[in-house]
């Protein structure tokens, strides 16, 4: 896994759902971290935060359900951490109404004593 650039600290979120499920590449996520919501497309992004506690929550909006697939997790980022979570749809749209996979990895830290000289 790739080392954080300098600075670089938050959380990488991976969003993915089962292949078959080819329906949802007609969707978008909703990510609410700290109560603040963002719209992004499945797949890998980065959110840049603050050292400390926060909640990360996942849905997607499936037909009448703008919730669907809705995944909740308290993640501790650490002043030059970046950690990854990863955000898994429920196997099938079917059961759409039941919660996605939602969980962090140890985070990666930067050594800070490897960017000073010898």
């Amino acid at each position: 896994m790739p080392q954080p650039a300098t600075g670089r600290q938050g959380i990488d979120l991976r969003t993915t759902f089962f292949v078959l499920d080819w329906t949802l590449n007609f969707t978008r996520t909703t990510v609410i971290i700290d109560g603040q919501v963002h719209d992004v497309p499945w797949g890998q992004h980065f959110f840049h935060l603050e050292p400390g506690r926060h909640e990360v929550q996942v849905s997607y909006r499936y037909l009448r359900a703008s919730h669907a697939g809705k995944a909740a997790i308290t993640v501790d980022v650490a002043e030059g951490e970046v950690v990854p979570v990863s955000y898994r749809a429920p196997l099938s749209v079917l059961v759409a109404f039941r919660r996605g996979t939602l969980a962090a990895q140890p985070a990666t830290r930067r050594d800070l004593t490897s960017d000073q000289p010898g």
